[in-house]
């Protein structure tokens, strides 16, 4: 009885998946999906902090977001450099 109730579940959780990635297929296609949007905002205080030398942790803890975060503008950053 359990089995049957983790299969059910795991179907029900399959069938969601497929109809989203349908649904922003189609809303791609239509131009109405873009995706997360940049935080501007962010990214441009991140920068700020990482040009005046300061460590990982202290721009994560200053500003509340996450060490990848910081890697991907560092990232981003050098890529527009070049």
């Amino acid at each position: 009885m359990l089995n049957l109730g983790a299969a059910m579940a795991r179907d029900d959780y399959e069938t969601r998946q497929k109809h989203q990635k349908q649904g922003i297929k189609k809303a791609k296609e239509e131009g109405k999906y873009k995706g997360k949007q940049i935080n501007t905002e962010l990214h441009k205080n991140i920068k700020t902090m990482l040009t005046a030398g300061l460590s990982y942790t202290d721009i994560k803890n200053t500003l509340g977001c996450s060490r990848a975060t910081i890697a991907r503008v560092k990232k981003l950053g050098l890529e527009h450099t070049k």
